[in-house]
């Protein structure tokens, strides 16, 4: 049974943690969910905010409420009312993330009227709590928020993105209604049961598995969440709301919020109800305060001296509107009039010039800009001063949706100056140099008249994007306070483990912490979130890369684990397919291992069944070569022979057999890669592609240098027979401005049409670290790096990997600031990353953060562990992290100099190779 709590933990900060100065403080409530603080448990999230009527609501969620069409699903809302209201305006008013404790602590009012809440979620069970102390009696209400209420059926169209699995299925995609029993006692209930399995049984008969399918685990039918809420001195007064039967001055209620599939719905309201019995506030309070301290004494980084603003790149081309530096890209409509002005314009002022529909704005400080074909060449732009910033603004009225270029000084592909267009389409983009910013898709009109702005701060790097005189996207500018980059890291290793230890891998798409898109311009409930389901290994990668140096090893396992699950699928397909033994993995990938059905293609008219129709990941096959690389990572730095043997040699046979089968030979006895295809951006006439070729490379030497005890025989000989039939890695003669190059390639062999804005030259540098400092072939990899055709700072862009790995530390650090200013200004939370690509907050955007972050500071190489090989000498850090061989070094580094070193085993030590 629950206990009345000790609410404040009063003691609980009685030492000053290394995180104080990172606790995030609200000191007003907020407008709705996109006013809301993360918390979670791993498993499950909630999303917490205050309103100004007196009400804190949270979501809750988990990392495997998947509905009966594999979408994931919020488990539901809870709405706690408190009177007298604590938080009318003019009260005292501070929410507090305590960062230390994983928990929320919100105080309002003063003296008589003081009320202070604790909020967090157990690190040992499913279960929220939410514990009150106020200096005088209150009313408490707590109901259960529902709009769930009914079967809902997702039309076709943009909210099916959320159900990514089955989107444009030539059938109804529908939910049903959440369940409200009754008679429970003093608590309310509710939960939602798949009683179908419509999206395992069709993927499985689309994709011609049903031969097989008993290879393969339905993990959606019976499936069901919800919420078992109860509290002291809480009764039901109706079957979603709890009320209190006379006011109190302290009070606990607990929200239990499980995840099964149980035969009946009776199994899931039994495991409710124990865990509900079972709560207890106080216990689960100290308990989860002290898995967070252990949590963040693993590992830290704490920089000083990151603070920074933008740079203008201009000068080397003209202004033009309409067009870019090739004549194309041109606006699909009118232009009415374009202007430019050399400092950053006050909201208000720019909310003036919508309002003015002259031809033309005198001003000393900037120029009218041309409407025509050959653009503004009277403006002598490179003596243009763009030291404070700059303002672009102009009149437009789409005639389409294509994407154009509104103002354009860039050279197209280039990083030489800005843009501001309507890339990709009905939306509005900034670029200033590499920094990139969009606003939400959907936002413009065809055929009327808009006003649109964009203006850059270069003291602060803020950058706005504006609509009509109204913010639609802004990339925050520097907290003078902190370091950007020391708290950007906090907040994302935070995020991964609050939603980083369930069944099933950290949605790269928000993880579990989406809300509502309407402040991104979209209709839809909390259920939503782009790209949906899918786990797509080019973006859930990036959070475990990252779990090696932070130490969180075990918040690993659930990726592993969900690919040890569906490898029998896989190798099933690849026999059924291609007639090889071994197993691939689809890059956008289901729960139980096929492909997207969209993917797929729903219309198998006169198709094989290995035919798959999206050109974007048709051939792409170097998805199970980085996870065992990932593996023999998790293996180098904590070394298990019970890893090895149990989950490592298994997968790592799997997947070479594949490559060894599936492919045809040369006269050399080497793997020809063909049909393969360089990742998204390469599709055409490909042979050894660089990813796949760089992967078989990486591993087989690995794996062959692994010790003898822990592979046979037979083993070893396969392993040393794919390492001798591995592709050479492509590299090739280039002339760029009229110098002849050697780089890395792509591929072997390809047509140069790109069909995306990755660089897969690149993987030869990361992830597969075949090149880097200390290695051959340096000058190779940097000389891909410089004449890369895409430049990507955010997302899942790898820039900042590659530029850490090759030594390059301004260009590390450059990326890193842009990183850390990628906060979506829509939401409140500090670490909203994105969309970018993705989704909010964008969690491969936020895993590339640590990631560029921990190899600028240490990276190894066999023996060797590199000390800051890229590390900027501006600025200073303190930090611990971990490294192969059970090792971590702990390192204060200020004003040019190591001050402190310490590596743990001190026998370890003699492999440090300080910097030069």
């Amino acid at each position: 049974m629950e206990r009345t709590p000790a609410v404040g933990l009063e003691n609980a900060k009685s030492t000053k943690h290394w995180t104080d100065p990172l606790n995030v403080v609200w000191s007003t409530p907020s407008k709705d969910a996109a006013g809301s603080m993360p918390l979670g448990n791993g498993q499950v999230g909630i999303n917490l905010w205050v309103e100004q009527n007196g009400d804190l609501r949270f979501y809750i969620s988990r990392t495997d409420s998947y509905s009966e069409i594999s979408r994931l699903l919020k488990v539901g809302e809870v709405r706690v009312a408190i009177s007298p209201n604590p938080f009318k305006a003019g009260a005292p008013f501070k929410q507090e993330l305590v960062l230390r404790d994983g928990a929320c602590v919100i105080n309002a009012g003063r003296g008589a009227n003081q009320v202070t809440l604790r909020v967090f979620v157990d690190c040992d069970n499913a279960v929220v709590y939410c514990t009150g102390k106020s200096a005088k009696p209150l009313s408490i209400k707590a109901t259960v928020e529902s709009w769930r209420t009914e079967r809902h059926v997702i039309p076709s169209g943009t909210e099916q993105n959320s159900a990514w699995s089955l989107h444009d299925a030539p059938f109804e995609l529908s939910e049903a209604a959440d369940l409200f029993p009754k008679g429970l006692g003093n608590a309310v209930a509710w939960y939602h049961r798949n009683e179908d399995t419509l999206a395992f049984k069709s993927t499985m008969q689309l994709q011609s598995l049903d031969s097989v399918a008993d290879k393969a685990t339905d993990p959606i039918i019976h499936r069901t969440f919800g919420g078992w809420m109860s509290g002291t001195g809480l009764k039901p007064v109706d079957h979603r709301t709890l009320s209190s039967s006379a006011p109190l001055k302290q009070f606990a209620l607990s929200v239990a919020a499980p995840c099964l599939q149980t035969a009946t719905p009776q199994g899931w309201l039994d495991e409710a109800r124990r865990l509900s019995e079972d709560a207890d506030a106080d216990q689960a309070a100290r308990r989860t305060t002290n898995w967070w301290r252990a949590f963040w004494d693993r590992s830290w980084v704490v920089v000083d001296g990151d603070k920074s603003g933008i740079t203008i790149p201009h000068g080397t081309n003209p202004l033009r509107v309409g067009f870019d530096s090739n004549g194309e890209n041109r606006f699909p409509g009118e232009i009415g009039r374009a202007s430019i002005y050399y400092k950053p314009l006050s909201a208000t002022e720019i909310s003036r010039l919508g309002s003015t529909q002259t031809s033309s704005i005198p001003s000393k400080d900037g120029a009218v800009l041309t409407v025509g074909a050959k653009g503004p060449e009277a403006i002598d732009f490179k003596s243009v001063d763009l030291k404070r910033g700059l303002t672009l603004e102009a009149l437009i009225k789409p005639a389409s949706s294509a994407p154009g270029r509104i103002i354009d000084s860039l050279t197209a592909g280039g990083s030489d100056g800005f843009l501001f267009d309507t890339h990709p389409g009905n939306t509005l983009r900034l670029i200033v140099g590499n920094t990139i910013m969009s606003a939400p898709a959907g936002i413009l009109k065809t055929g009327q008249w808009q006003h649109v702005a964009a203006s850059v701060d270069t003291a602060t790097g803020a950058m706005t994007i504006y609509l009509d005189g109204k913010v639609v996207a802004k990339l925050a500018g520097v907290d003078e306070t902190k370091s950007p980059i020391t708290r950007a890291y906090a907040l994302q290793r935070y995020v991964q483990a609050c939603g980083g230890k369930g069944p099933f891998p950290i949605k790269f798409n928000g993880s579990i912490f989406t809300v509502e898109p309407a402040v991104m311009g979209m209709p839809f409930n909390a259920d939503w979130r782009n790209w949906g389901d899918c786990h797509w290994w080019q973006n859930v990668r990036f959070a475990y890369h990252t779990m090696l140096a932070t130490g969180d090893t075990e918040m690993m396992e659930p990726l592993f684990d969900l690919y040890e699950q569906v490898r029998p699928l896989c190798e099933a397909r690849a026999k059924l397919y291609h007639n090889a033994k071994g197993c691939y993995f689809p890059e956008t990938m289901t729960m139980w291992g096929t492909y997207s059905n969209g993917d797929y293609g729903w219309n198998r008219a006169g198709l094989r069944p290995d035919e798959v129709q999206s050109p974007w990941w048709q051939y792409a096959w170097n998805q199970g070569l980085e996870l065992v690389a990932l593996m023999l990572d998790r293996w180098d730095y904590t070394p298990e022979d019970s890893f090895v043997l149990k989950q490592l040699l298994p997968m790592a046979e799997s997947v070479l057999s594949y490559f060894d089968t599936r492919f045809k030979k040369d006269a050399n006895g080497k793997v020809v890669l063909d049909p393969s295809q360089a990742v998204e951006t390469v599709w055409h006439d490909v042979v050894n592609d660089m990813p796949s070729t760089a992967g078989l490379r990486d591993v087989t030497q690995r794996l062959c240098a692994l010790p003898q005890r822990l592979a046979t025989p037979v083993q070893r000989r396969f392993f040393k027979m794919m390492k001798s039939a591995c592709p050479d890695v492509p590299v090739e003669d280039v002339t760029i401005d009229g110098k002849q190059l050697r780089r890395l390639a792509g591929a072997q062999k390809y047509s140069p049409v790109r069909s995306n804005c990755e660089n897969p030259e690149l993987y030869a540098i990361w992830p597969f670290r075949l090149y880097g400092v200390g290695k051959p072939g340096l000058d190779l990899a940097k000389a891909a790096y410089a004449t890369r055709v895409n430049h990507l700072d955010v997302g899942w862009g790898y820039d900042g990997n590659c530029a850490a790995l090759l030594g390059m530390a301004d260009e590390a650090a450059r990326i890193m600031q842009v990183k850390a200013a990628n906060s979506n200004q829509a939401y409140r939370w500090p670490a909203s990353w994105g969309p970018n690509f993705d989704w909010v907050p964008d969690q491969d955007h936020g895993g590339n953060l640590l990631l560029t972050t921990q190899l600028m500071l240490l990276q190894s190489d066999g023996e060797k562990l590199l000390l800051l090989p890229a590390w900027p000498k501006a600025w200073d850090v303190s930090f611990k992290l971990h490294a192969p061989q059970n090792t971590t070094v702990e390192c204060v580094y200020k004003r040019g100099k190591i001050e402190t070193l310490k590596v743990t085993p001190e026998a370890r030590r003699k492999d440090v190779v300080l910097p030069k």
